[in-house]
C-alpha cells in the first residue's frame, strides 16, 4: 500500500547496500517482479533477474528500476477515461568471494507504484506524485491531486465562489467546448481521497451551487485505482432542464454554439464575479458548470479552485486532443481554430511487357491490349496528417502544449454532437478516435507580449497505415 506514486518515463535509483558490514562483495544478484491488478498478486516468478558487480571498491549497487516497469505500461484511449498503473517490487542479495550470502535479503520497503508519466529536470532525482494540492518545504514531491499540466495559479482579489471554504483565494483555469463533460484527472494515492465539486449557478452565486460532489479513493488493493477520474455528468438528469425532443437538443446545440455572451457585469460591490462574462450553460450537464473545488484530505486551507472557461464553436470543426501527461494521466485539449488533413502514399512501380508474340505460322500479328497497365504499382501505403490550430489560447496553454509535444500517446477525437454521443453504435455515427504521434518538432512559445493573440499550429501524423496490412 503506497502513498506515492513514481513516473516510468524518469528514472528511479534503488541504492542497495549489505544488511551487514561486509568487507568486500563480489556480486549481487536482484530479481524485480511487476504486474498489475491486485497488490496481494505478487507474479510466482521475477520479470527480470540481474547479477551485478559494485562498482570501485564499494560494497554497494545502484539500479534503474523505472525503465524495467516503462515497458509493461500501456495506455490506451477508446473513449472512456481509464488509466492503470503497475506495481514494481526487488529484491537483492549480495555474495562474497566464496559465493556465500552476506547477510539478509534486502528488500524495497513496499511494493512501488509507476504510472507513464515524466519528471522535468528541474525537479531533481527520482521525482514523485503525491495526493496534495501543494507542494511541500519538507518532503519533496509533485503534488498531484489535480494531475494536469496546466495547474499554473492565479491569484484572485480576496473572494471564493459561494460554497467554498478557507483562505484561499487563488485558481487556474481549463477551457472546454460548452457541450462537453469536464473530465478532472488526479493522482489518489492510498489512503488520501481527492474531495471534488462541480459548482453551478447564476453569474451572482445564486441558485444549485454546489451541483456534483464527487470523493475519489483508494483502498491500496488494486493498481487501478491510483490514477482516477471525476466528471460533471449528473447521474441523476433534472427533468426540468432535459430537452424531450431530437428538435430540441438541435436547437439548444445551435443556440449554445452560436451565441453572444452576456455583457460584463458591471457593478463590483454587488458582484463577486465582477469583470467575468456568464459562461455558456452546458448542454452535456443539463446546467452549466462555473467552478470546479478539489482538496485531498485534510482541511479546507488546502482547497483550491479551477475556473472553466467555455469556448465558442466557430466556423471550424473542434478536435479533441487526448494525451498521457507528465502525470501518466489522460489530459484533454482542444483545438477550436482551423483544420487540414492530407494523405502522403509511397510505393513502387514496375514496368512490364504487354505484348503478345504468335507462336505459330498460322497465328495472327503481334498485339497487346490497349486496356491494360503497362506500369504497375504495388505496395502503395499511406499515412494521413492532420494540421490543427487551438484558436486563441493564453499563455496558460504553453504548459500543456509542452506536455502534449513530450507524450509518447495521443490520440484525436472530432467533435460530434448531443445525438451522435447518446447513439454511438448508430451507423456512420462511431466514435472517431484516431491514435496519432507529434509530426512538429519544434515549438515557438508565445506571449501575450509580444504576440497580442496567442494561436498554436501543430502537426499530426496517423500512428497507423491506411491500408491494413496488419499481420
Amino acid at each position: 500500500m503506497s502513498d506515492i506514486v513514481r513516473p516510468s518515463r524518469s528514472p528511479f535509483y534503488w541504492r542497495v547496500q549489505p544488511s551487514v558490514p561486509a568487507s568486500t562483495v563480489a556480486s549481487t544478484t536482484t530479481q524485480v517482479f511487476i504486474w498489475n491488478g491486485l497488490e496481494s498478486a505478487v507474479p510466482p516468478t521475477p520479470a527480470y533477474t540481474f547479477v551485478k558487480t559494485p562498482l570501485g571498491g564499494s560494497n554497494l549497487i545502484v539500479l534503474d528500476l523505472a525503465q524495467l516497469v516503462n515497458d509493461y505500461l500501456t495506455v490506451t484511449y477508446d473513449g472512456t477515461y481509464s488509466t492503470d498503473t503497475y506495481y514494481l517490487f526487488a529484491s537483492t542479495i549480495f555474495f562474497d568471494s566464496g559465493n556465500v550470502q552476506i547477510g539478509a535479503v534486502v528488500e524495497l520497503p513496499e511494493n512501488y507504484v509507476f504510472s507513464k508519466g515524466f519528471g522535468y529536470f528541474n525537479e531533481g532525482v527520482n521525482p514523485r506524485f503525491k495526493t496534495n494540492t501543494s507542494p511541500s518545504t519538507v518532503d519533496n514531491f509533485i503534488p498531484a491531486a489535480y494531475a494536469k499540466s496546466n495547474q499554473t495559479t492565479i491569484q484572485g482579489t480576496g473572494w471564493i465562489p459561494q460554497g467554498g471554504a478557507g483562505p484561499s483565494n487563488r485558481w487556474s483555469e481549463i477551457y472546454v467546448p460548452e457541450s462537453e463533460p469536464i473530465i478532472f484527472p488526479a493522482i489518489v494515492t492510498a489512503g488520501h481521497p481527492v474531495y471534488v465539486k462541480f459548482y453551478n449557478g447564476d453569474i451572482d452565486g445564486t441558485g444549485d451551487n454546489n451541483f456534483k460532489s464527487v470523493t475519489l479513493t483508494n483502498d491500496g488493493t488494486s493498481s487501478d485505482q491510483y490514477i482516477q477520474y471525476a466528471d460533471n455528468i449528473p447521474a441523476v438528469v433534472t427533468p426540468n432542464f432535459e430537452p424531450r425532443t431530437q428538435a430540441e437538443w438541435d436547437d439548444l446545440l445551435e443556440d449554445t454554439w452560436d451565441s453572444i455572451p452576456p455583457p460584463v457585469i458591471e457593478n463590483e460591490t454587488a458582484n463577486p464575479f465582477y469583470g467575468y462574462q456568464d459562461p455558456f450553460w452546458c448542454p452535456e450537464n443539463n446546467k452549466k458548470t462555473t467552478w470546479i473545488s478539489y482538496r485531498a484530505g485534510g482541511t479546507l486551507d488546502f482547497t483550491r479552485y479551477i475556473k472553466v472557461n467555455y469556448l465558442i464553436k466557430d466556423k471550424f470543426m473542434p478536435y479533441k486532443v487526448t494525451f498521457i501527461n507528465s502525470f501518466g494521466a489522460l489530459e484533454d485539449l482542444w483545438f477550436t481554430g482551423s483544420e487540414k488533413s492530407n494523405i502522403t502514399v509511397n510505393g513502387d512501380t514496375f514496368k512490364r511487357n504487354l505484348l503478345n508474340i504468335p507462336t505459330s505460322e498460322a497465328g495472327s500479328d503481334p498485339s497487346y491490349n490497349v486496356d491494360a497497365h503497362q506500369y504497375v504499382t504495388f505496395g502503395e501505403q499511406g499515412r494521413k496528417s492532420y494540421t490543427l490550430n487551438t484558436g486563441f489560447v493564453p499563455e496558460e496553454f504553453n504548459k500543456s502544449i509542452t506536455e502534449l509535444m513530450l507524450s509518447q500517446k495521443i490520440w484525436i477525437t472530432k467533435w460530434r454532437s448531443q445525438y451522435q454521443r447518446d447513439n454511438p453504435t448508430f451507423p456512420d455515427l462511431k466514435i472517431e478516435i484516431e491514435p496519432v504521434v507529434i509530426k512538429s518538432k519544434s515549438l515557438d512559445y508565445k506571449t501575450h507580449l509580444q504576440e497580442k493573440v496567442i494561436n498554436y499550429t501543430v502537426q499530426f501524423q496517423a500512428a497507423h497505415d491506411e491500408v491494413n496490412q496488419v499481420r
